[in-house]
């Protein structure tokens, strides 16, 4: 740790004077030398306590937040508003050292918000429609350095506050057995395979295909979910391990609360909010990739030259850049889509940055720009309806949002897709696929089946797998 002793004094100096009748939130940061993340995860994975874990691998960083120190949740149509008054409350009372380190951005609010509020599900009742927590300790990796985050809510902090933080987090950064070879879980059940699921899939594109021909909407997204029970509970310090190795380039997170974990590898960025920029991706249409070099290139390819494929992507892009249009100025990205290159897949994509303007916080840019097109449909309104209407499973928190802010206007949040929700011994995994006019309710079948392998190849099943 460095300078930790010193640091915390001079903090407790300059914090704790004329502060009692009313309660502060405290966020003390130090550096600390060695930190692996997989210990606190391989820790965490036989309790209940309440977690959040993000890694982009590519760019090395990765963050866990542990304990709930403030949760902010709420439910139905106002969740942003009704979330913005609380923050705004927190953040008049906060106190931190963070201009000790030239860190950039810390997450302080972890967590995300639902596809679309009002939902009621049984499934995904850990969850509310706007979920956020400040944890009690962020272990935070970033350009090869390590810190740690004390934050506290207290009208005054001392160095008995401070013992007790030290001895809890020396609990989770015990050396554990990260290098243990985990139990492989193998499906057990599954509805993969089974018929009359692919007949309801048959039966909504087809369904979508008419609405779109009698002009309720340009796109919808429709969804499919898959289920497995499995021979044991997941290890969620090897799965996200195994995400990270195969899948370098996404957005790996985990979110534990109460007895559910929502878990995944998202390739597409909702929003990064830094420096006065926000940047997203528009990501939309979708290719295999090629079992050679000549035969991916020769996909790729076709997938820049399909013209139903480009309609999808530039429904995306238009959407993004109008909605960035009212809060931001030097709307920047290119005419035409390059090719984003998964593992598994290969997808148009469009980077897309703006200058801010104004003083507009986080979340209301987040309800201007969710959900998108590339998630639900064009108009999304009405799109929502019918998927409403047509999906037996709730969304959750697939295709919403996952992420983190702080009160600094800065934060990033992926969509939440290639994920699934775990309960036990039980998967949820979903995806889903932008249907237009010329779409083929086969083919988006094969589509939909090449976004869940991520999720579905974390378990030993080789009939999954292989398909």
């Amino acid at each position: 740790m460095t300078d930790y002793k010193i640091n915390k004094h001079s903090f407790l100096l300059k914090n704790n004077s004329n502060n009692r009748g009313s309660k502060s939130l405290f966020s003390f940061a130090f550096q600390y030398e060695d930190l692996d993340l997989r210990n606190p995860l391989s820790q965490l994975k036989n309790n209940l306590i309440q977690y959040f874990y993000t890694s982009t691998p590519e760019l090395k960083i990765k963050f866990l937040g542990i304990d709930s120190l403030i949760s902010i949740n709420e439910n139905g149509n106002e969740r942003v508003k009704d979330t913005s008054v609380k923050i705004r409350e927190l953040n008049l009372s906060h106190k931190n050292n963070f201009d000790q380190f030239n860190l950039g951005s810390i997450p302080l609010f972890l967590g995300g918000m639902k596809f679309s509020p009002g939902d009621k599900n049984q499934l995904w009742n850990d969850y509310s429609d706007s979920d956020w927590f400040i944890p009690k300790f962020l272990l935070y990796h970033t350009n090869g350095a390590n810190f740690v985050v004390y934050n506290f809510y207290s009208e005054i902090i001392t160095d008995a506050d401070f013992n007790l933080y030290d001895n809890e987090l020396k609990k989770y950064l015990e050396s554990s057995p990260v290098n243990y070879t985990a139990p492989v879980c193998e499906v057990i059940k599954s509805n993969y395979n089974d018929p009359l699921e692919k007949n309801k899939w048959i039966n909504n594109v087809t369904s979508a295909l008419s609405q779109i021909e009698n002009k309720k909407f340009h796109k919808i997204v429709l969804s499919r979910q898959v289920d497995l029970e499995l021979s044991c509970t997941p290890d969620f310090s090897k799965i996200s391990e195994q995400l990270e190795k195969e899948f370098p380039k996404c957005y790996i997170f985990l979110y534990r609360k109460n007895s559910s974990t929502f878990f995944g590898a998202s390739p597409e960025k909702l929003a990064k909010i830094s420096n006065g920029w926000v940047e997203a991706d528009a990501l939309a249409g979708s290719a295999r990739r090629g079992k050679d070099i000549e035969e991916d290139e020769k996909l790729a390819e076709e997938l820049l030259s399909s013209k139903k494929n480009l309609n999808e992507q530039r429904a995306v892009v238009e959407f993004i850049s109008h909605s960035f249009e009212g809060f931001s100025e030097e709307i920047i990205f290119a005419n035409q889509p390059i090719i984003r290159k998964l593992p598994n897949i290969q997808h148009l994509w469009t980077p897309i940055k703006a200058k801010l303007k104004g003083n507009k916080s986080i979340l209301s840019i987040l309800k201007d720009i969710h959900p998108t097109p590339a998630i639900c449909g064009v108009p999304w309104t009405n799109a929502l309806v019918s998927i409403k209407e047509m999906e037996t499973h709730s969304r959750g928190l697939f295709a919403g949002m996952i992420g983190w802010f702080n009160f600094e206007n800065e934060g990033e949040f992926a969509v939440a897709i290639r994920s699934a929700l775990a309960k036990s011994n039980k998967i949820y995994a979903l995806a889903g696929c932008g249907i237009v006019e010329g779409s083929d309710p086969e083919q988006e079948f094969r589509e939909a089946e090449l976004k869940l392998k991520p999720i579905l190849s974390l378990f030993k099943n080789e009939e999954i797998y292989k398909s």
